[in-house]
């Protein structure tokens, strides 16, 4: 038998396309990635049936909303200062990211003044809207590139279930049906803080990804010079 009809089957053990990932790598990651999800339940028990103080402004699901959003803010933001040829894209997930780490950081900064936080957040939103303006030649190919990659799954998949899934899964007419005469209101706070913090969990996690990819960056990316 000719070696181009040779069974797959019989070619040797030690041969492995480059560029994937070895089996092992896979398995690490999925046990990494099962860890991580696993926390989300055990920190909403230990805010609820532990400390029994339910999942208050100050619980620690609450504080690792805002270390998880501080997490993907600052990896999108040194992504943009390190990245020039992703500099407009970059600049504009890491305002928006930042601009959510202050709305949830929200209860802090009420003791400034009811609802500050949205001056620093207005800040944040014209300087990087001003930052990505000045670098727009890198913003519509660097996002695409980046949305292309597995890395970003976990980033928009984890926006998706911030904005919309947490929102109508978590509200009250919702679980005043399912609960009926028993209807309580920290059932319906714990379950949608919850998956608010399995949300930021996959952002974090691909906002980690990306950057260890450098955010799917393909040369040449930028279409004009600003």
């Amino acid at each position: 038998m000719s070696k181009t009809t040779q069974h797959i089957g019989d070619r040797p053990a030690a041969e492995h396309p480059q560029g994937l990932p070895t089996l092992k790598t896979v398995f690490a990651e999925l046990l990494l990635f099962c860890l991580f999800v696993a926390l989300v339940p055990v920190t909403v028990y230990l805010d609820t049936a532990v400390w029994g103080d339910g999942v208050s402004e100050d619980s620690i699901t609450e504080h690792l909303h805002n270390t998880l959003l501080a997490i993907a803010a600052a990896l999108f933001a040194l992504g943009a200062y390190q990245l020039t040829e992703l500099r407009g894209y970059l600049t504009l997930a890491a305002t928006l990211f930042t601009c959510m780490f202050l709305r949830e950081y929200d209860a802090a900064l009420d003791r400034i003044q009811h609802g500050f936080w949205i001056y620093p957040a207005l800040a944040v939103f014209f300087i990087g809207i001003w930052i990505a303006w000045r670098n727009r030649g890198t913003t519509r190919l660097p996002l695409l590139h980046h949305l292309s990659t597995r890395s970003a799954t976990f980033v928009y998949i984890g926006i998706v279930l911030l904005l919309f899934f947490s929102r109508t899964f978590g509200t009250s007419a919702l679980w005043e049906a399912v609960m009926g005469a028993a209807y309580m209101p920290q059932v319906k706070t714990t379950v949608q803080e919850g998956t608010e913090l399995l949300a930021y969990l996959l952002i974090a996690y691909g906002a980690v990804l990306s950057h260890l990819h450098r955010y799917g960056a393909h040369a040449p990316l930028q279409e004009h010079r600003s």
